[in-house]
């Protein structure tokens, strides 16, 4: 009886008891997820303390990436970090051998070299001793000292007229009165002046003074009023006059074997949507020619790159070449729709750029590879300094002292491959870095090709001082006026013209509605070779 009463509740404990390992089972199952949640959750966390450490740098932090070659030897010692080779003798390779890591300084400037000394001199009194002028024969003079102060005339604004006479015939007093037609403005539909509006440009795009602050200038230090509205409606007449320029400027560009390419930013008032809208200041640069072209474009898409340098349509004009640019997608695009016609390269001040964003990540791992792209630039820098960067010597060097460094810091990225979240500051530059590499090795092949993209970039920084103060383009239309005057700027400065100056030239020469031919004559490049030529010919 009591064997039988033990029978049910043994089945009882036993059935009790796998219900119990199937509870364990889901616990243990249920505490994998959690653990597995909370590394999920761990790293997430730790990938937006990059961010928000990023983002404080980024604000609060001072934005240069220079290492300092003394700081990188703290942390590493000549194991880690390599010594540069010295350059190749003179007789080798043309180039001058330099210490590595030795900076050049400055000669010191005496204080004579502190103001100009190339400006006109106004005698504006000549002091005499009261007992020479009242004797001069009885003293003879053995010297002189100068007082000089530097004084400025401020500039006037004036009515500049020209009068037609009307004349009637004293034979025929009936007749038609005679008279010369007046002649035709400067600038078309405008009461503005060349120099004026060259002024007025040049304040705004290089010197980065808004119209509304041009205006009360004038009213201030001339006594004017002339509304920005005005000084806008001047601008844009100006930039309808010299458009047939910057079509010549892009026909110069097209004839370049190698450019450089970047985009950027600059928001524009649309209207009826109150607030505004996102537009791209596209920008290309070629290093051979010293010529920079700005074109405005709404869209970032590769159909911008295809109306500056052509799709590749036969009979129009089409560039080919090499592109340095960085690893955004329409680069690429437009390199499969050109085929072999354009290669596309890679910069590497974007590679170094996101892994010195994530050097907080794993300083040890990034700092090995950061040592490493340094000794790179330190070449370039060598190559810069001698003076005689040419592609020829450029090549050898960088076959012989690169190429191994290349190597050596790919090692380096490729050791880090894997060990980090893709979606960390780190695993990000690791994978940009590779996606990146095919293209950047091109410099070693051609010493034509600059290591990164940074001469577009410091075309890019001026339209940033001017976005500082006028916030934004006032419409879609003011961003092709403004990439216009940015492209003349430029390219007068780059070919050591003054851009008041020249613009104010060319607004006088400039006939209505000039031809290609006219207006080919006229660009920057074209006017700095004619004086060159004529400098060299007195």
């Amino acid at each position: 009886m009591a064997d039988n009463k033990r029978q049910p509740d043994l089945e009882e404990m036993l059935a009790r008891l796998g219900e119990l390992e199937i509870e364990l089972a889901a616990a243990r199952a249920e505490a994998a997820t959690l653990r597995a949640d909370l590394a999920a959750m761990r790293e997430e966390l730790a990938r937006k303390d990059q961010i928000i450490a990023w983002l404080q740098k980024k604000i609060f932090g001072k934005s240069s990436e220079r290492l300092d070659p003394n700081q990188l030897s703290l942390d590493f010692d000549e194991a880690i970090m390599g010594k540069p080779e010295p350059l190749p003798e003179a007789g080798d390779t043309g180039c001058a051998p330099e210490e590595a890591g030795a900076k050049r300084r400055k000669p010191r400037r005496k204080k004579v070299d502190l103001f100009p000394r190339n400006l006109p001199i106004v005698i504006d009194a000549v002091i005499i001793p009261e007992a020479v002028s009242s004797d001069p024969a009885a003293w003879k003079e053995i010297d002189e000292e100068h007082q000089d102060t530097l004084d400025i005339v401020p500039a006037s604004l004036f009515w500049r007229r020209k009068t037609c006479k009307k004349y009637v015939s004293l034979a025929d007093p009936g007749a038609p009165p005679v008279m010369c037609p007046m002649p035709a403005p400067a600038l078309p539909g405008t009461r503005c002046a060349p120099r004026l509006a060259a002024q007025v440009i040049v304040e705004k795009y290089c010197d980065h003074l808004p119209h509304y602050r041009q205006s009360q200038r004038f009213e201030r230090q001339h006594d004017a009023k002339i509304g920005r509205a005005t000084l806008g409606g001047w601008t844009h007449a100006a930039a309808r006059h010299l458009a047939p320029i910057g079509v010549a400027i892009i026909a110069e560009l097209v004839r370049a074997t190698y450019l450089q390419v970047d985009e950027t930013v600059i928001e524009y008032l649309s209207p009826g949507n109150g607030e505004t809208k996102r537009g791209y200041l596209w920008v290309y640069h070629s290093p051979e020619l010293g010529l920079t072209y700005y074109d405005w474009r709404l869209g970032r898409g590769h159909e911008a790159l295809c109306a500056v340098l052509g799709d590749g349509v036969p009979g129009a004009p089409n560039f080919s070449g090499r592109i340095g640019c960085d690893g955004f997608s329409a680069y690429p695009t437009y390199g499969n729709l050109r085929g072999g016609d354009v290669d596309i390269g890679a910069c590497l001040a974007h590679i170094r750029r996101k892994f010195f964003e994530a050097r907080g990540q794993d300083p040890p791992a990034v700092r090995k590879i950061l040592a490493k792209i340094q000794e790179l630039y330190l070449i370039e820098r060598q190559l810069r300094e001698g003076g005689v960067a040419t592609p020829a010597c450029r090549l050898l060097v960088r076959g012989s002292r690169s190429s191994r460094i290349c190597e050596e810091l790919k090692g380096l990225i490729m050791a880090e491959h894997g060990r980090h979240l893709p979606k960390s500051k780190l695993g990000e530059a690791i994978s940009y870095a590779l996606g990146q590499w095919e293209g950047f090795e091109r410099y070693l092949r051609d010493g034509a090709i600059e290591i990164d993209s940074n001469l577009v970039e410091n075309a890019i920084r001026p339209t940033k001082l001017g976005v500082k103060n006028y916030l934004f383009f006032g419409s879609a239309d003011a961003g092709k006026t403004s990439a216009l005057f940015y492209t003349l700027i430029d390219s007068c400065k780059r070919n050591d013209l003054d851009p008041e100056a020249y613009l104010a030239e060319v607004i006088g020469r400039l006939p209505e509605h000039a031809t290609a031919e006219q207006a080919a004559e006229l660009t920057p490049a074209k006017i700095a070779a004619a004086r060159r030529l004529a400098e060299n010919t007195a």
